[in-house]
């Protein structure tokens, strides 16, 4: 066989892939010091004339690419051979094929047999969960490393929690709590969030259940009850003075930042080096959620949020949203592709607020905190600008860094997989910032 594809993009047909190739094509055109010389790339699906169409339509648009046109692989996620034959033959593939709880199974298992890291851009707790029980011990065996979850979901906040760790590290101070606002920013045309996002939401409020049941069966150590104050979780809608009113973020971020928190604990993040100055960053209690502009949204937040949960409770009640999205969430998911005035208007920004100690804490202390820091992470339209940036980067930091023995293998959040990587500083290159607001 010829030497690997660097890179594979699996489903370049669908929206999202299409912009993660997109994308790969201006970054080599912005950035080119990103792509080492030699750099080999494939793009994956199942229609041979639609990746020529995509690929031609992008060699077009972009005369100046510093990046050879990419191959062509055909695979579907139903025919393993197809699958087996691709991942013989990449390093690293993303992942672009979702849902993820009906399809991405097969792939994370093929990657997992044929020595392939993976990326992908999953925000179903779920199925992370699962394919985290279920692989990653294999994965540690065949040293290879799947990352789930490397779009908006979730690399902002689980890497914004750990560089917010390591900034108290720095310091020699403890923290002990880290509360994460998510503002979204739109323009006069609106926003517009894509179909896959609407059905993803829709499936996971439907297997609430089953993630519990996974988490019960979990091998992974428990979070340690709280030796300091226990941060308070608003459950219902509450008006913080500083930022306004906000809501529980009921997406996959508090899952995964969850998750990383667990398996650094069970010590599965592990690298085969250490750069200096760098430690495993210790439990925090975690808070997130979603900020909303006015008491009139919060009203309809509130009254979509109730009929889109007693709906998502039942078979019938799944297939009504998934059949009508735009009316069910007030024209904010559709079938319907966002516009370009869309994307270009919209952008996204977390606010972690978090509060800790400057000396070492003893157990069943009431002694509040008396550090804060307040990191805040800006980017661009989440789901097809911002997304298609981080994932690569994800992929690149893997395919740079691996070599050199600071990725681990196994099934792993990306905070798990990149502690040791430069991934925060890439991700600045491509619009992705995380800033320090105030420190005392």
């Amino acid at each position: 066989m010829s030497e690997k594809f660097d890179i594979t993009v699996f489903g370049a047909t669908g929206l999202t892939g299409k912009q993660i190739v997109r994308h790969i094509y201006e970054l080599s055109i912005d950035l080119p010091k990103f792509f080492k010389p030699g750099f080999r790339w494939a793009i994956a699906g199942r229609s041979q004339e639609r990746l020529e169409a995509i690929a031609q339509e992008f060699v077009d648009r972009y005369p100046k690419a510093t990046i050879p046109k990419p191959a062509f692989l055909i695979a579907s996620v139903t025919q393993r051979e197809e699958l087996d034959a691709m991942t013989k033959q990449t390093k690293v593939l993303i992942n672009a094929v979702g849902p993820f709880r009906f399809m991405g199974e097969y792939v994370v298992r093929s990657c997992v047999e044929n020595g392939c890291n993976y990326v992908d851009v999953t925000g179903e707790p779920e199925f992370v969960e699962r394919m985290q029980r279920t692989y990653h011990d294999k994965a540690v065996a065949n040293k290879v490393t799947i990352v789930h979850s490397c779009g908006f979901d979730s690399v902002p906040t689980d890497m914004g929690v750990l560089y917010t760790k390591n900034l108290y590290t720095e310091k020699g101070w403890v923290p002990s709590q880290i509360e994460c606002f998510l503002k979204i920013h739109t323009g006069p045309s609106g926003l517009r969030g894509g179909y896959a996002t609407f059905e993803s939401a829709v499936h996971g409020f439907g297997s609430a259940e089953l993630l519990r049941e996974i988490r019960s069966a979990s091998t992974l150590k428990k979070l340690p009850r709280p030796e300091v104050p226990k941060l308070a979780f608003h459950k219902g809608t509450k008006k913080d003075q500083e930022l306004g009113y906000h809501v529980p973020f009921v997406f996959a971020d508090p899952s995964i930042v969850r998750l990383s928190q667990q398996i650094f604990l069970s010590g599965l993040a592990t690298t085969e080096k250490k750069k200096p100055n760098v430690t495993l960053p210790p439990p925090v209690q975690f808070a997130a959620y979603l900020l909303l502009p006015s008491l009139w949204v919060v009203i309809l937040y509130t009254i979509y949020g109730f009929i889109f949960s007693v709906l998502a409770g039942s078979p019938w009640g799944r297939n009504l949203l998934l059949s009508h999205p735009d009316l069910f969430s007030a024209g904010i998911f559709s079938k319907q592709h966002p516009t370009q005035e869309q994307l270009d208007q919209s952008s996204f920004e977390f606010i972690l607020r978090s509060k800790g100690y400057d000396h070492a804490i003893t157990s069943g202390t009431t002694e509040l905190p008396n550090k804060e820091i307040k990191v805040v992470i800006r980017g661009p339209e989440a789901g097809y600008v911002a997304t298609p940036r981080i994932v690569l980067q994800c992929a690149m930091a893997i395919l740079y860094n691996k070599n050199e023995g600071y990725v681990p293998n196994g099934v792993l959040t990306p905070s798990t997989a990149f502690w040791e990587t430069d991934l925060i500083e890439r991700l600045r290159y491509v619009g992705i910032t995380y800033d320090i607001s105030n420190s005392n």
